[in-house]
């Protein structure tokens, strides 16, 4: 019987020093990722990956964008970054727009909060976020613990425009 590989938080070097507090969150809401990612024009890239599902999400990996494309499903964070608004998606295999989306569909991973991330002149840049595989509500608390993540990623990102890969 083999075992599986324990999971190994990683990030961009920029975001090596946050990667213990993306472990720590990962553990205290217990979810199955934390996750950093960049925003392209055509894609969403990891750019720091916490939590079990470090083996799907890894540093570099890019989920592409849905743009215009009506018949595609648009990723969570595509969405946090073209409102910059939080997104709460409890259970996306019963929502209207995010059913059937890359991370539920390839990873099983179908609850999802995330927050814009923003460089020095105010623009998003990315997402910090969670994705859980049961669908479940997020405290207060648990909210603002992920804003204060956010907030050290900012500070990091604005003393370091590459922070994010």
């Amino acid at each position: 019987m083999s075992h599986a590989e324990p999971h190994k938080t990683d990030s961009t070097p920029a975001l090596s020093g946050i990667a213990p507090q993306l472990e720590e969150l990962a553990a205290r809401l217990g979810v199955k990722s934390v996750l950093v990612m960049r925003s392209d024009p055509d894609s969403m890239v990891v750019a720091a990956t916490a939590g079990e599902a470090t083996k799907h999400y890894t540093v570099g990996a890019a989920g592409k964008k849905a743009g215009a494309d009506d018949s595609r499903t648009p990723l969570y964070c595509e969405r946090v970054v073209d409102t910059d608004e939080a997104l709460f998606v409890q259970d996306s295999r019963v929502d209207a727009i995010f059913a059937g989306n890359e991370d539920e569909t390839e990873f099983g991973l179908h609850n999802y909060l995330g927050v814009a991330v923003h460089d020095a002149d105010g623009r998003v840049v990315g997402t910090v976020c969670v994705l859980d595989d049961t669908a479940r509500e997020y405290t207060a608390d648990e909210r603002a613990e992920l804003d204060r993540v956010r907030t050290e990623v900012e500070k990091v990102v604005a003393t370091d425009g590459d922070a994010l890969g």
